[in-house]
Protein backbone atom coordinates (compact mmCIF):
# COMPACT_ATOMS: atom_id res chain seq x y z
CA UNK A 1 0.00 0.00 0.00
CA UNK A 2 2.69 2.52 0.75
CA UNK A 3 4.22 1.46 -2.36
CA UNK A 4 1.00 2.75 -4.29
CA UNK A 5 1.27 5.74 -2.52
CA UNK A 6 4.80 6.65 -3.15
CA UNK A 7 3.91 5.92 -6.89
CA UNK A 8 1.32 7.82 -7.16
CA UNK A 9 2.88 10.90 -5.06
CA UNK A 10 5.31 11.02 -7.81
CA UNK A 11 3.13 10.50 -10.33
CA UNK A 12 1.13 13.62 -9.05
CA UNK A 13 4.38 15.38 -8.27
CA UNK A 14 5.44 14.92 -11.80
CA UNK A 15 2.36 16.18 -13.14
CA UNK A 16 2.51 19.39 -11.04
CA UNK A 17 6.22 20.32 -11.96
CA UNK A 18 6.29 19.24 -15.46
CA UNK A 19 8.30 22.01 -17.26
CA UNK A 20 8.18 22.55 -21.50
CA UNK A 21 10.92 24.16 -23.16
CA UNK A 22 9.86 26.47 -25.41
CA UNK A 23 12.00 28.93 -28.19
CA UNK A 24 10.72 32.21 -29.30
CA UNK A 25 12.49 33.34 -32.87
CA UNK A 26 11.25 35.81 -35.64
CA UNK A 27 9.39 34.75 -38.41
CA UNK A 28 11.49 36.91 -40.65
CA UNK A 29 15.31 35.62 -39.72
CA UNK A 30 13.90 32.16 -37.72
CA UNK A 31 16.49 33.60 -35.09
CA UNK A 32 15.54 32.73 -31.66
CA UNK A 33 14.82 36.40 -30.41
CA UNK A 34 15.61 38.50 -26.60
CA UNK A 35 14.10 40.30 -24.53
CA UNK A 36 10.36 39.29 -25.44
CA UNK A 37 8.40 40.01 -22.72
CA UNK A 38 6.60 36.63 -21.93
CA UNK A 39 3.25 36.04 -19.99
CA UNK A 40 1.61 32.35 -19.19
CA UNK A 41 -1.98 33.04 -18.12
CA UNK A 42 -1.62 36.65 -16.84
CA UNK A 43 0.37 35.70 -14.09
CA UNK A 44 3.91 36.31 -13.83
CA UNK A 45 5.97 37.84 -16.44
CA UNK A 46 9.13 35.90 -17.57
CA UNK A 47 11.71 37.90 -20.16
CA UNK A 48 13.80 35.77 -23.01
CA UNK A 49 17.23 35.47 -22.95
CA UNK A 50 19.60 35.30 -25.60
CA UNK A 51 19.15 31.93 -26.39
CA UNK A 52 14.69 32.81 -27.11
CA UNK A 53 14.37 30.12 -24.16
CA UNK A 54 11.42 29.87 -22.02
CA UNK A 55 10.02 27.36 -19.62
CA UNK A 56 6.19 26.89 -19.50
CA UNK A 57 4.21 24.74 -17.24
CA UNK A 58 2.48 22.09 -19.35
CA UNK A 59 -0.83 22.83 -18.59
CA UNK A 60 -1.47 26.45 -19.54
CA UNK A 61 -4.19 28.25 -21.32
CA UNK A 62 -2.89 30.55 -22.65
CA UNK A 63 0.65 32.69 -23.24
CA UNK A 64 0.77 36.26 -24.48
CA UNK A 65 4.30 37.97 -25.86
CA UNK A 66 5.41 40.76 -26.76
CA UNK A 67 8.21 43.21 -27.95
CA UNK A 68 8.09 46.77 -29.73
CA UNK A 69 9.63 45.18 -32.53
CA UNK A 70 6.69 42.32 -33.24
CA UNK A 71 3.66 41.96 -33.24
CA UNK A 72 1.41 41.52 -30.01
CA UNK A 73 0.25 37.84 -30.19
CA UNK A 74 -0.87 35.53 -27.78
CA UNK A 75 -1.00 31.47 -28.15
CA UNK A 76 -3.48 29.47 -26.72
CA UNK A 77 -2.54 25.78 -25.80
CA UNK A 78 -4.05 23.95 -28.37
CA UNK A 79 -2.92 26.29 -31.25
CA UNK A 80 0.85 25.22 -29.78
CA UNK A 81 2.22 22.46 -32.25
CA UNK A 82 6.19 21.96 -31.68
CA UNK A 83 8.46 23.67 -29.69
CA UNK A 84 9.10 27.20 -31.54
CA UNK A 85 6.62 30.49 -31.24
CA UNK A 86 7.16 32.55 -34.65
CA UNK A 87 6.32 36.46 -34.19
CA UNK A 88 5.85 38.70 -37.23
CA UNK A 89 8.21 41.62 -37.29
CA UNK A 90 5.92 45.02 -36.83
CA UNK A 91 5.63 47.03 -40.25
CA UNK A 92 6.21 50.65 -40.23
CA UNK A 93 3.15 52.36 -41.67
CA UNK A 94 2.50 55.90 -42.58
CA UNK A 95 -0.58 57.01 -40.17
CA UNK A 96 -1.93 60.05 -42.84
CA UNK A 97 -1.39 60.30 -46.10
CA UNK A 98 -2.81 63.86 -47.97
CA UNK A 99 -3.63 63.89 -51.79
CA UNK A 100 -3.31 67.25 -53.62
CA UNK A 101 -5.00 67.65 -57.13
CA UNK A 102 -8.48 68.61 -58.88
CA UNK A 103 -11.32 66.14 -59.58
CA UNK A 104 -10.96 65.55 -63.32
CA UNK A 105 -14.07 63.56 -63.43
CA UNK A 106 -16.52 66.46 -63.66
CA UNK A 107 -14.32 67.96 -66.26
CA UNK A 108 -14.19 64.76 -68.14
CA UNK A 109 -18.25 64.62 -68.09
CA UNK A 110 -18.53 68.34 -69.45
CA UNK A 111 -16.43 67.35 -72.20
CA UNK A 112 -18.63 64.30 -73.14
CA UNK A 113 -21.58 66.33 -72.76
CA UNK A 114 -20.09 69.06 -75.36
CA UNK A 115 -21.45 69.01 -78.73
CA UNK A 116 -18.71 68.11 -80.80
CA UNK A 117 -17.12 70.87 -82.89
CA UNK A 118 -14.93 69.89 -85.73
CA UNK A 119 -11.28 71.08 -85.50
CA UNK A 120 -9.09 71.37 -88.24
CA UNK A 121 -6.87 68.59 -88.63
CA UNK A 122 -2.78 69.88 -90.06
CA UNK A 123 -1.75 67.65 -92.62
CA UNK A 124 1.75 66.39 -91.80
CA UNK A 125 4.83 67.63 -93.43
CA UNK A 126 6.67 65.83 -95.55
CA UNK A 127 10.38 65.45 -95.26
CA UNK A 128 12.16 66.09 -99.01
CA UNK A 129 14.39 62.75 -99.21
CA UNK A 130 18.12 64.03 -98.76
CA UNK A 131 21.48 62.16 -99.51
CA UNK A 132 21.82 58.99 -97.68
CA UNK A 133 25.04 60.34 -95.84
CA UNK A 134 25.60 56.80 -94.50
CA UNK A 135 26.15 55.15 -97.65
CA UNK A 136 28.06 57.93 -98.89
CA UNK A 137 30.87 57.57 -95.96
CA UNK A 138 30.73 53.93 -96.74
CA UNK A 139 31.75 54.29 -100.33
CA UNK A 140 34.03 56.56 -99.48
CA UNK A 141 35.95 54.42 -97.11
CA UNK A 142 35.57 51.85 -99.80
CA UNK A 143 37.68 54.18 -102.11
CA UNK A 144 39.99 55.68 -99.89
CA UNK A 145 40.98 53.71 -96.87
CA UNK A 146 40.12 49.98 -97.59
CA UNK A 147 42.89 49.96 -100.64
CA UNK A 148 45.42 50.99 -98.29
CA UNK A 149 44.67 48.46 -95.61
CA UNK A 150 44.39 45.99 -97.95
CA UNK A 151 47.54 46.75 -99.66
CA UNK A 152 49.20 46.64 -95.94
CA UNK A 153 47.49 42.84 -95.67
CA UNK A 154 49.19 41.76 -98.72
CA UNK A 155 53.04 43.31 -97.92
CA UNK A 156 53.00 41.59 -94.29
CA UNK A 157 51.35 37.98 -95.99
CA UNK A 158 54.32 38.30 -98.53
CA UNK A 159 56.84 39.09 -96.00
CA UNK A 160 55.96 35.98 -94.07
CA UNK A 161 56.30 34.41 -96.56
CA UNK A 162 59.89 35.58 -97.81
CA UNK A 163 60.72 35.01 -93.61
CA UNK A 164 59.61 31.58 -94.26
CA UNK A 165 61.68 30.86 -97.31
CA UNK A 166 64.64 32.39 -95.41
CA UNK A 167 64.45 30.23 -92.49
CA UNK A 168 64.48 27.08 -94.51
CA UNK A 169 67.59 27.96 -97.01
CA UNK A 170 69.18 28.69 -93.55
CA UNK A 171 68.50 25.53 -92.15
CA UNK A 172 69.95 24.03 -95.03
CA UNK A 173 73.24 26.06 -95.27
CA UNK A 174 73.93 25.12 -91.81
CA UNK A 175 73.15 21.61 -92.50
CA UNK A 176 75.57 21.88 -95.33
CA UNK A 177 78.09 24.03 -93.02
CA UNK A 178 78.19 21.41 -90.20
CA UNK A 179 80.91 18.79 -90.88
CA UNK A 180 80.30 15.56 -92.12
CA UNK A 181 81.35 12.32 -90.43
Amino acid sequence: MKLYLIIWLMLWCSEVFAQRKLVVASLESKAPQRDIKVRVDNGDEIVTPWSGEIEVPDSFKRITLSHPRFQHRYVLANELHGDTIYLIPTLHAIDEVVVFGTDRSKQMMANIMRPAIPKEVPLPQVVPAGPNVLAMLGWLFEKTVAPKIEAKQRRKRALKVVRQKEQEYEAKWDALKAPQK
